[in-house]
């Protein structure tokens, strides 16, 4: 084959490779001062154009004023006019205003004697993904802000944590980085079967939801209202777990008060002998359901003495005084000696200052004398 059918050849084949890129993509070419030479269909279909419109004009009618203007989008065209190649995701401006994305190629087009000549571009449009991507970014920066995030390896170990998740455990990021999960749980929980199958599960693939309780730097105990999350890649994959987590701390400890300030237990500890630890605020409406329980549970037992435990008490003043002295006096016309355990000093000498009487009412400064008293009666 001679040289002359070779070059045809390679003629031929580039004429090819420009119309499958011609079909393809959105084509359009430029002179080397950035003036429109000719486009394709599909770059006309996508900018909303006539070829009449463009033709002849210059390249910064595709892009918004403030850009065309800078010193930025003149130093583009000069590289380009000095043969330099570019390619990356451009922001450009259609007809009716309307913003779109391109993933697009600057190619210079050199002249028999190695010069640049012209400029032809090659560009996809990538608008949908970019919107649905600033989409997800958004999101991803709404949680960032508001919830605390920690990201781990299949097997536990922490990647990743923002601002909000090491504040609220107390550390910083390189001393988090590298670790294992278990750094936040008590030990008895991380050797468990449980905290072993937790762990299976995520790499399974199943989320976990649920409150959680962790172990801050210092020892403290946080609840975490939390979701651990598998993430996917393209294939199906498993590839990491992204844990999403509110500090619910406050709400837990204010809920188990709450609990133990809405039921006092009336129990039976000894043969003869009621035991009712109080918590919290006594108001007149709990110490009447304390007085229900306690009387009626001496009689169901035949109970001889009551044990009244006050050190969980919040605060003693006259009102408390006298819903705790009222509620030992019935018991005691019930037959039934009463004392009063957890009287601290402080509350001795609040009892004596309002000039409280007790009665037969005993009292001690701990279960453990109230319980000899009970024993020895």
């Amino acid at each position: 084959m001679g040289k002359q059918a070779t070059d045809l050849t390679e003629v031929s084949d580039l004429q090819a490779v420009y119309t499958a890129l011609n079909r393809a993509q959105a084509v359009i070419e430029f002179e080397l001062d950035g003036t429109v030479i000719k486009a394709n269909q599909k770059f006309l279909d996508l900018f909303g154009y006539t070829l009449e419109e463009i033709v002849g004009k210059s390249h910064a009618m595709f892009c918004k004023p403030d850009y065309a203007a800078s010193n930025e989008y003149r130093e583009f065209w000069e590289k380009l006019g000095r043969g330099d190649f570019a390619c990356a995701e451009f922001k450009r401006v259609t007809k009716d205003g309307g913003e779109v994305w391109l993933r697009a190629s600057y190619n210079p087009v050199f002249d028999a004697d190695g010069k640049p000549s012209k400029v032809v571009k090659f560009a996809t449009d990538i608008t949908k993904d970019k919107r649905q991507s600033a989409k997800f970014d958004s999101i991803v920066k709404a949680l960032d802000r508001s919830q605390a995030v920690c990201e781990f390896n299949l097997d536990g170990t922490i990647t990743d944590a923002n601002t909000l998740f090491l504040n609220l455990m107390g550390y910083d990021k390189d001393e988090v980085v590298g670790k294992h999960h278990r750094i936040f749980c008590n030990p008895s929980y991380t050797e468990s079967p449980e905290y072993e199958e937790f762990w299976q599960n995520l790499g399974k693939g199943k989320p976990m939801t649920g409150e959680f309780k962790r172990v801050s730097r210092d020892g403290y105990e946080v609840w975490l209202q939390a979701s651990y999350n598998p993430v996917y890649n393209e294939d199906g994959e498993i590839v990491q777990i992204l844990k999403f987590a509110t500090d619910i701390t406050r709400e837990v400890q204010n809920r188990s008060l709450a609990m133990l300030e809405m039921s006092t237990p009336v129990a039976k500890i000894w043969e003869g002998v009621l035991f009712a630890p109080i918590v919290g605020i006594v108001d007149s409406r709990r110490s009447g359901d304390i007085m229900n329980k306690a009387l009626a549970s001496i009689v169901d037992n035949r109970a001889h003495t009551l044990m009244l435990d006050i050190s969980g008490v919040a605060v003693v003043d006259t009102a408390v005084a006298n819903h705790l002295i009222k509620i030992a006096k019935a018991a005691v016309l019930m037959g039934c000696k009463t004392i009063i355990s957890g009287i601290s000093p402080a509350i001795a000498q609040t009892i004596t200052e309002l000039g409280i009487e007790l009665g037969s009412v005993q009292t001690t400064s701990t279960i453990e004398s109230a319980l000899r008293e009970a024993i020895r009666n």
